[in-house]
């Protein structure tokens, strides 16, 4: 049996200024309106982190809203 071992791809969590959080690969541009949080890491790191930063799903605007 052969074992195949899939490329380290490293993404890069990002988010705007609503809150809210995405990935794309680090080697792709940041998109407008998007910055960049912390340093690109492989994908189960940056899903761990955007779980443990994104408690509220509610956009920034509703929250500061409501506060």
């Amino acid at each position: 049996m052969t074992l195949t071992t899939e490329p380290q791809i490293l993404w890069r969590v990002l988010r705007n200024c609503e809150g809210r959080y995405s990935m794309t690969r680090a080697t792709h541009p940041i998109p407008a309106g998007w910055t960049p949080v912390g340093d690109p890491a492989l994908r189960t790191d940056c899903l761990a982190r955007i779980g443990a930063l994104w408690t509220d799903m509610r956009p920034l605007s509703v929250q500061e809203a409501l506060a």
